[in-house]
C-alpha cells in the first residue's frame, strides 16, 4: 500500500513526530522513507552571493537536523534517505518532487504557530492537502492534542 513514503523535512519537533509515524508506516508495509527539504533563500536576500549563503545555511541546517533522527529509522529497519530540494516554493518543489519519484504518501508536521528559523512556511500542509494528487497525511504538533 504504501511503499514510497515522502515525509516533508525542516528539522521541527512537528517533523519529527511526522518522521517517526512514516518510518512506523514503513516498517510495517515494508517500504521507505525519504525526506525531503526544501533548501530556499528569503524573498529579501538582495544578491546572488547572499541568496548562495542562505541556501547552504538552510542546507547545512538541513542536514544536521536529519541526522540526529536518521538512526530511529534505522534501527527500525527502514530504509531512509534525505533529498534536499532547492527552491523557492517549499509546497510546490516538493510536490513536483513526490510527483517526479511517484511517492504513494506524503507525511507532514503540521505547525500551530509560525516559529522564527523555519524553512519550511506555515500553512504548507494546507497548500499541500489543497494540491497534491497523492495522499497526504497530516501529523499534528503534539500540544494541540492536549
Amino acid at each position: 500500500m504504501f511503499q514510497l513514503i515522502l515525509i516533508a523535512w525542516d528539522g521541527s519537533r512537528p517533523a519529527e513526530r511526522a518522521f517517526d509515524l512514516a518510518v512506523d508506516i514503513a516498517r510495517r508495509y515494508d517500504g521507505e522513507v525519504v525526506a525531503a527539504s526544501v533548501a530556499h533563500s528569503p524573498a529579501h536576500a538582495e544578491t546572488e552571493g547572499d541568496r548562495a549563503e542562505s541556501v547552504d545555511a538552510a542546507r547545512k541546517y538541513l542536514e544536521e537536523t536529519f541526522d540526529r533522527v536518521r538512526d530511529r529509522a534505522e534501527r527500525a529497519g527502514v530504509p531512509v534517505e534525505q533529498a534536499i530540494i532547492e527552491g523557492d516554493e517549499p509546497a510546490s518543489d516538493i510536490l513536483r518532487f513526490a510527483h517526479e519519484q511517484a511517492f504513494d504518501v506524503v507525511v507532514i508536521g503540521h505547525h500551530r504557530n509560525t516559529r522564527p528559523g523555519r524553512f519550511l512556511l506555515h500553512g504548507l500542509a494546507e497548500r499541500l492537502i489543497a494540491s497534491a494528487s497523492v495522499p497526504v497525511l497530516v501529523v499534528s504538533d503534539e500540544r494541540e492534542s492536549e
